[in-house]
Order: structure tokens, then C-alpha cells, then sequence
């Protein structure tokens, strides 16, 4: 197949409604540009929507996109495919005024056919719509923020994403590389064909080759598998992340049919309560920093260099992991970090079935789940930086019977897809315990009082609240007394059983159990997931204690557009969030990024 980028000769306009097509305005507004691009940066904050500062106080709107390209005679004989790596949100392409595809998720890569829909040997037109809401708790960015490509295939090719590298078995001489291929023939005719796998090192020699024949069916698709040995291997890692790169051809009558290249890391990994993480062999232990998709000021739009940047700057404050939060972070980054030795854990969602915004995905994602992970999956597959899946973020079913069902399914679903890997989630105590937990810790209150005695209770402290029992109160002081609180009983039971079917089991703010978890649950690996970054230094301390506890990801590791509260010096004299009717969290306008410390921790003790 050849992939060429789609991302020149594009247009963009704000969506106008039906009507103005009709009165004749179908051709204006349209303005150059390249993708990948962010529509949402590039339009007026304003302060005019108090509620407006998780997107950084720009506007929600609609967006749509066109190009026209040619398509030659000979493309007839081919397999024409759209790839989208990530268009912000409700994506609908459409080739020539007929829909061709669509995807819900604005984070997702997705396919869009497109033979049925092309004329051959004139003009076409592709035009991709899109549009931004009320619909997350950070800044998203709008349009075709991502990279596109245009996949030009014969009828007997290789699928897409149908190369697949393992390393089961690696020893200091030898190391044993499990190379995956698959065909699909969608010609009219029995093929055999011959499936080449290089193996190439990073000084361009070929290090080991394998060919075998492949007969596939007409309409139908066959699966190699190929195990090649190479000698003395290179292993991929943080301080030495080699790579290597195999060159997969598919030949038939001396013909070359196909041909792909795919670069891949060879190491193993291992994970238990008594030696925690370790890769090849040796023990690692996460300084990790949670990151969002956007480059601030530069918005959503995936720019190679500014990934690379990213990864090479927070290389060099001692962090060797990073959390994509809260959502499938981007190819150009994950190259980064095979290129540079940062671990990775790759976040599918921050909501499953309970909104947390107006208009989020939780609408959609009882229907585009399985979708959704697969097109994470997929991507990462031979990425030997992506060390876990994070099936979520601060989901509140974690606490149901409902959603342990739910988890469990799309934990199983990752397995199936890519069993190498470690499954994890991000689990707040606060969200899983629920309302119960504040009643608890009332009742706890007020039986102190009672008693004559001071503060405890069931949930652990009444220090917040004391002095007002309005929610937003003890919400305002929640940090205070938050280690107390989640060593409750009803956050221990309420979580059971969704950390149980995780391979580590994600912890947010709650380092007060790790040491308390290590008696109850003591074959349970624990990460944290997101801590406060005023505290790394004594999580830290934690993290290097425990060998159950594999790591720390501070929040965050970047400042980023949206929350522009978080992180912020107040003063006496600046209004109440409560006054100013804003939400703590966010800060009002004109803010337009939060300012989370980066902090240095190659040094901490």
C-alpha cells in the first residue's frame, strides 16, 4: 500500500446552517490551511460564559473542512482509504456531498472508504465537518486537529495496521521477534503469494529474514506468523531505548504487491507486588507527569517538533513516563518517546456512561466503546514505549455493580486485542465512594458531638464542614482532610472490586492507602495516577518505600489551555470563587491557561 499525507490544500470556515448554502453562500468564508490545524484557538475568547474557562474562554462552535483532489483512471484497481487520526469532534466526511464515515470520539483514528464514492480520472471533493461543544473539562481544540492520510492499496494488500511485532522470548545471545502478518485479497482469484520479513538494526544491517508462502482465497484474509531470531539484540529501555525496523514485502510472480515498514522496541516486561515493574529484567520505578493533548498557546494541532519538544523537555526535569490525559495521545508523540526512552500510559476516556459535562462523550460511548479501544489499541501496538492502558479516568461507576460489569468488559476487550500489556484505571475514591461517603462522614460528625468527643467519625474526620456544611465548603477544603477521608471502609469495599480485574490498579490522591492497601490487598500493584505536585517529594518518599507502589504521575507535568484556576497565586483581596461565580478550578477571564508547576525530581531523595 501507499500511505501519502492528505494534509495540504485544505480549506476551513465556521459551519453556516443550511439556509445560507441555499441563499448562495456556499463559497465564502473558506480560508487556507494545512493540517493538522486547531479552529478553536484561533477564534475571540471571551469572558462573556463564566462557565467557559475549562476551554480556556473560547468558543464552542462548528467547523467544516474541504480539499479537492484527483483521482487518476488507474485507481479503479486499487483500494482508496481515508485516514483520520483525530478530528475534534463528531467527525462526518463526506466524498463528493455523500457521507462516507463518521466518528464520535474526537480523539479516535478512524477509516473512511472511499472507492464506492470516487470518479475516477476527474476532480473530487472530500469535506469533513466537525463541531465543539460543552462537551469536556479541558481545553479540546476543534476540526482536524490531527494528521490525514490517503491510503492507495492493490486488491491483494496488507491490512491496515496488519503488522504486528512481539518479543516473547529474549536472552543476552538471541532474542526471538514474533512478527504478525496479515492479507487481505479482495480480487476475484485464488492468490499464493511470498511475505518477506527484514529485520534491520539501527546501522541499517539486516540482523534476520524469514520468507514464507501464503495462499489466500478470494474475498478472505490470511494470517502469517513468522518467528525470527535475532542475534545479540539491542533492548529498548529508558536510559537505551534501541529500536529496530522491520521491512514487511508481499510478492507474487515476481511482482511486488505490498510492502510496509514498522520500527519496534525488543524488551520484557514484568509486573508483581514484590518486584513491582520491571523492564527487561530490571527494576523501574515511574516519575511520571500527567499531560494533556494540547501545546498551549499553540493549541490543539498535533505538530511533530512541539511533541518532541514536549518529551525532551520533561526528560530533562527526571521524568521517564508520561499519562496521557484524559484521552488516545498521538502517533508523532508516541515517536517521540520510542525515540527518547519515556514510558507510556495511553488513556482511553475520561467518562463511560455518567456525564461530567453538558454535552460529553458519555452520550456516545455505550455505542463507540469498543471502536474506540480497538483504534487505541491498534495504534500502539508496536510501540515499545506504551507500557499501560488506562481504561478511564475519575469514572464514577467504578464504585457500582453496574460499573465493575462495564470495566471488566473493556479491560477483557484490551487483553484481547494486546495481551502484553498491563490494563490500569484511574480511580478517585471521592467519586467511587459517591454521596454515601459525606453521609457517612455527617453521621461521624454528629455522633462526635454526641459523645462529647472531637472529630473522627466513620469517614474519617470532621475538621472540614465544622464550620459549614454546604457542600461547595467542604469541597473548597476537601484537600485538608482528603488523606483521612479515603482510608474509609466504604472507599475500601466500594472499590474492590474494579481494582481487582486490573492488572495495576490506578490510584488518584489516594497515596493515604498505599501503605494500609499493602495488609489488605497485599498481591495488588499500585500506581499513582495523579497526585498533587506540591506533594511529590513526599510521595515520592512513598513510591521508593513501597515496592508495591510502581510509580507517581504528578498533576501536571505541562500547563495547558482550559482550568485556568488550577495552579493560580490567589490574594485576600480577590473575590470568592463563590463571589465571582466562577468555579474554583477554573479562575475568571481574561485567564487562559492553568500554570501547574514543573518540578525537578531527578533529585528527591
Amino acid at each position: 500500500m501507499i500511505r501519502t499525507s492528505f494534509n495540504d490544500g485544505w480549506s476551513y470556515r465556521r459551519k453556516p446552517d443550511a439556509f445560507q448554502a441555499l441563499l448562495g453562500r456556499a463559497n465564502e468564508g473558506w480560508e487556507a490551511v494545512r493540517l493538522p490545524h486547531d479552529a478553536m484557538v484561533r477564534r475571540e475568547r471571551s469572558g462573556a460564559d463564566p462557565e467557559a474557562g475549562h476551554r480556556g474562554y473560547f468558543p464552542a462552535d462548528g467547523y467544516e473542512y474541504r480539499k479537492t483532489f484527483f483521482v487518476p483512471e488507474d485507481y479503479q484497481d486499487c483500494r482508496v482509504t481515508f485516514e483520520f487520526e483525530g478530528v475534534y469532534r463528531h467527525g462526518r466526511v463526506y466524498i463528493n456531498g455523500d457521507l462516507a464515515g463518521q466518528c464520535a470520539s474526537g480523539y479516535s483514528t478512524f477509516l473512511v472508504r472511499a472507492d464506492h464514492l470516487l470518479r475516477y480520472g476527474a476532480d473530487n471533493e472530500v469535506r469533513v465537518e466537525a463541531r465543539s461543544q460543552d462537551d469536556s473539562r479541558w481545553y479540546t481544540g476543534g476540526g482536524i486537529y490531527r494528521g490525514t492520510s490517503i491510503i492507495v492499496a492493490g486488491l491483494l494488500h496488507l491490512a491496515l495496521d496488519g503488522v504486528r511485532i512481539t518479543t516473547p522470548v529474549i536472552e543476552s545471545d538471541a532474542a526471538v521477534v514474533a512478527v504478525a502478518t496479515e492479507i487481505q485479497n479482495e480480487s476475484a482469484v485464488t492468490l499464493t503469494t511470498e511475505v518477506r520479513n527484514d529485520i534491520v538494526g539501527a546501522d541499517g544491517e539486516v540482523v534476520a529474514t524469514d520468507v514464507a508462502p501464503v495462499t489466500v482465497f478470494p474475498g478472505d484474509s490470511a494470517l502469517l506468523r513468522q518467528r525470527l531470531v535475532v542475534p545479540e539484540p539491542r533492548l529498548w529501555g529508558v536510559e537505551h531505548p534501541d529500536l529496530y525496523t522491520c521491512r514487511t514485502s508481499v510478492t507474487a510472480g515476481g511482482e511486488r504487491l505490498d510492502e510496509q515498514t514498522t520500527r519496534f522496541g525488543i524488551r520484557t516486561l514484568t509486573v508483581d507486588a514484590r518486584r513491582g515493574l520491571r523492564i527487561n529484567g530490571e527494576g523501574v520505578k515511574l516519575r511520571g507527569a500527567c499531560i494533556h493533548h494540547d501545546n498551549g498557546v499553540l493549541g490543539a494541532a498535533t505538530i511533530d517538533r512541539a511533541e518532541w519538544r514536549r518529551v525532551e523537555i520533561l526528560k530533562k526535569a527526571g521524568f521517564n513516563a508520561i499519562r496521557s490525559a484524559h484521552n488516545p495521545i498521538s502517533r508523532g508523540l508516541l515517536e517521540a518517546c520510542d525515540e527518547l526512552g519515556m514510558i507510556v500510559m495511553d488513556e482511553l476516556s475520561d467518562v463511560w456512561t455518567r456525564a461530567k459535562s453538558a454535552h460529553d462523550y458519555s452520550g456516545d460511548f455505550a455505542g463507540s466503546w469498543e471502536a474506540d479501544i480497538r483504534a487505541l489499541v491498534m495504534k500502539d501496538l508496536n510501540h515499545p514505549s506504551v507500557v499501560f492502558f488506562s481504561i478511564g479516568n475519575e469514572i464514577p461507576e467504578v464504585g457500582t455493580a453496574a460499573g465493575a460489569v462495564l470495566g471488566r468488559r473493556l479491560a477483557e476487550k484490551v487483553r484481547e486485542l494486546d495481551d502484553t500489556r498491563f490494563v490500569t484505571n484511574a480511580v478517585n475514591g471521592l467519586l467511587a465512594a459517591g454521596p454515601d461517603l459525606f453521609s457517612a462522614m455527617s453521621a461521624g460528625r454528629e455522633k462526635s458531638a454526641e459523645d462529647g468527643t472531637a472529630g473522627g467519625g466513620t469517614a474519617g474526620g470532621g475538621t472540614a464542614g465544622d464550620e459549614a456544611g454546604d457542600v461547595n465548603d467542604v469541597m473548597t477544603r476537601l484537600r485538608e482532610f482528603m488523606p483521612t477521608l479515603m482510608t474509609s471502609e466504604l472507599v475500601t469495599t466500594r472499590t474492590a472490586e474494579s481494582m481487582a480485574y486490573l492488572d495495576v490498579a490506578g490510584y488518584n490522591y489516594l497515596e493515604s492507602r498505599y501503605e494500609l492497601d499493602r495488609t489488605l490487598f497485599p498481591n495488588r500493584v499500585i500506581v499513582g495516577t495523579e497526585t498533587y505536585p506540591s506533594n511529590i517529594d513526599r510521595t515520592w518518599r512513598l513510591v521508593r518505600d513501597n515496592d508495591h507502589v510502581i510509580g507517581d504521575f504528578t498533576w501536571t507535568g505541562w500547563d495547558y489551555l482550559g482550568e485556568p484556576g488550577i495552579g493560580r497565586v490567589e490574594y485576600q483581596s480577590d473575590p470568592t470563587p463563590q463571589a465571582s461565580g466562577t468555579p474554583g478550578h477554573q479562575g475568571a477571564y481574561p485567564r487562559a491557561a492553568q500554570r501547574s508547576h514543573q518540578v525537578v525530581i531527578s533529585d528527591v531523595p
